[in-house]
C-alpha cells in the first residue's frame, strides 16, 4: 500500500446561524410572524412596539371603584356604579337557549343542594351578562327573591368554581384574577398590574408600570404575555363551534384595469428600535451592561432586515406567480402548469426559497382566498402543456356533448384528447373522470336507457 498526499478541491454550502434564522423567518406566514415578533419584544428590552395584538379592549367593560379603572374607562363615577346612568341594566341575552344553563348545571350534582338552592342555581345564571360576568350584588339578589344573603353567597361561590374559568367574576379584572389563582401561576406582581395597570396596559405603557410597581421592564412584559393569554370574557362564542380564519399575506387588487400586488403586514411598522435604550446604549459606563445593549440591538437590526428581505422576497414570488397565472386572477380561467423551478428561474432564486417563501400563505384577489401552493399545478401528461384542472374541464365538455346511448369508452376519451395534443393514459381518463363524479361508460348507458 502506497502512502501520500493528495489535494482535492471541492464546494460545500454551509450556512450559518443567521441565514438559518433569515430562511426561518421567511417560512412564517403572518399569524407566526407576529407570534415570533411577540416573543422577541418580551425578551428584547429594546425592541419596541407600539400597538397592541391580541390585547382585549379592557376599557370597553364597566370597572368598579378601586378596580385600575378611572372613568375614562367607561365607568359612570358619578353613579357609582358599574352601569352608566343611560343605561341602567344591560339586556340578559336568552343563556338557556345557548345551553350555558345546562352545561353549568351539568357539572354539579343536584342530591348535594336543595331544592330551593338549585331554584338559586337557575335565576343567578339568567343574571349574566353575555361575557359572563355577574354584576349584580349578593344583597341586591337576597332583597329581590327575599332569601338570605348567607345562602346567595355560598350559591354565588359555588357557581364561580364552575367552568369556563372566570364565570361569575364581578368585573374584568378579577375575572383575571380567578383564571390565574386557578392555573397556580397568580404572583404579586401580575396581581398589581392587573388590579391597578390595566388602562397602562392597554395604553402598552411600561415605563409607568415598571416605576409604579419597581419591576424590569422583561418581567413586566412576561406579565402582560401571561395576561394576554387569558379570556376576557368567559362566555364569548360559547354557543357556537369553534371558526378557524385565514389571515391572508398577500393581497391582490384591481382599480382602473391595473392590478397591484401588497402585503398584509403594515402592522409590522409598529414595531421599532427603542430610543430611550439606544441613548442608554451609548452612555452607559458599565463594560458589561454596554455589551449586553449592544447585542440586543445587533439582533434588532438583524430581524427587521430579514423582515424586509422576506418582504421583497415574498413580493417577488407573487408577481411571478400572477404573470405565469393571469387568466386565473383576471379571468377567471383554468390554472396553468407551474413548477416551483418555474417560478425560481423566473426571480433568479432557489427553488428552496421559493418553497418558503409560500409554505402556508394565503392570497387574497377579487374572487376569493387562495393559498399560495395550491396555484402550483403540474401538467397533466408528459408532452401536454394543459394542467390537470384544464384537462378536467375538457374531459367532462367532451362526455356533456356524447351521445347519451353510445357514450365514450376511456379509451375513445383518450383518443379524442390526444387528437387535440393531449396526451395522457387511459388509467389517468379513469381517475379524471371518478374525481368530477362521472359514472363509468357501463352506468352512463345505463342511465340513459
Amino acid at each position: 500500500m502506497k502512502l501520500g498526499y493528495t489535494t482535492t478541491l471541492e464546494q460545500n454550502l454551509k450556512l450559518s446561524q443567521a441565514q438559518l434564522q433569515s430562511l426561518k423567518i421567511l417560512s412564517l406566514d403572518n399569524c407566526e410572524l407576529n407570534e415570533f415578533l411577540q416573543m422577541e419584544y418580551i425578551e428584547n428590552p429594546l425592541l419596541e412596539y407600539s400597538g397592541h395584538p391580541d390585547i382585549p379592549a379592557w376599557n370597553q367593560y364597566d370597572a368598579t371603584p378601586g378596580s385600575g379603572f378611572d372613568s375614562g374607562s367607561g365607568f359612570d363615577s358619578a353613579s357609582g356604579s358599574g352601569f352608566s346612568q343611560e343605561e341602567p341594566y344591560r339586556e340578559v341575552p336568552d343563556l338557556a337557549q345557548a345551553g350555558i344553563k345546562e352545561y353549568l348545571l351539568e357539572q354539579l350534582n343536584s342530591k348535594d343542594f336543595s331544592s330551593l338552592q338549585w331554584e338559586l342555581f337557575g335565576i343567578l345564571i339568567d343574571c349574566l351578562d353575555d361575557n359572563g360576568y355577574f354584576k349584580l350584588s349578593a344583597s341586591e339578589v337576597s332583597r329581590w327573591l327575599n332569601v338570605e344573603p348567607s345562602l346567595t353567597k355560598s350559591c354565588l361561590d359555588v357557581l364561580s368554581s364552575l367552568e369556563p374559568c372566570g364565570i361569575f367574576a364581578k368585573d374584568l379584572p378579577h375575572c383575571l384574577v380567578m383564571q390565574l389563582e386557578r392555573a397556580g401561576e397568580l404572583t404579586p406582581g401580575l396581581r398589581d398590574i392587573i388590579l391597578c395597570h390595566l388602562d397602562d396596559v392597554a395604553a402598552g405603557k411600561i415605563n409607568a408600570i415598571t416605576k409604579s410597581l419597581s419591576m424590569s421592564t422583561q418581567e413586566v412584559r412576561k406579565c402582560i404575555a401571561k395576561i394576554r393569554a387569558l379570556n376576557p370574557r368567559p362566555l364569548s362564542g360559547f354557543s357556537t363551534e369553534p371558526t378557524s380564519y385565514v389571515v391572508p399575506d398577500v393581497i391582490l387588487t384591481c382599480q382602473g384595469g391595473e392590478w397591484n400586488l401588497c402585503l398584509n403586514d403594515q402592522w409590522i411598522g409598529n414595531y421599532s428600535i427603542s430610543d430611550c435604550y439606544l441613548n442608554m446604549m451609548k452612555t452607559v459606563k458599565d463594560a458589561e451592561l454596554k455589551k449586553y445593549f449592544q447585542q440586543k440591538y445587533a439582533r434588532c437590526q438583524f430581524i427587521m432586515n430579514s423582515i424586509e428581505q422576506r418582504r421583497d422576497t415574498i413580493l417577488k414570488i407573487s408577481s411571478a406567480i400572477l404573470e405565469r397565472q393571469k387568466d386565473f386572477f383576471i379571468r377567471q380561467g383554468p390554472l396553468v402548469p407551474m413548477t416551483l423551478l418555474d417560478i425560481a428561474d423566473m426571480i433568479d432564486m432557489h427553488p428552496s426559497t421559493v418553497s418558503r417563501g409560500i409554505k402556508n400563505k394565503y392570497l387574497q384577489y377579487p374572487a376569493g382566498i387562495v393559498s399560495l401552493r395550491k396555484l402550483f399545478i403540474s401538467s397533466a401528461g408528459k408532452s401536454c402543456g394543459d394542467s390537470s384542472s384544464a384537462v378536467k374541464q375538457r374531459l367532462k365538455e367532451i362526455i356533456r356533448l356524447e351521445n347519451p346511448l353510445y357514450p365514450h369508452s376511456d379509451s375513445t376519451l383518450v383518443n379524442i384528447l390526444k387528437k387535440e395534443g393531449v396526451q395522457i393514459s387511459r388509467r389517468t381518463v379513469a381517475k379524471y373522470r371518478e374525481e368530477l363524479g362521472i359514472a363509468s361508460t357501463y352506468l352512463r348507458r345505463q342511465s340513459a336507457e
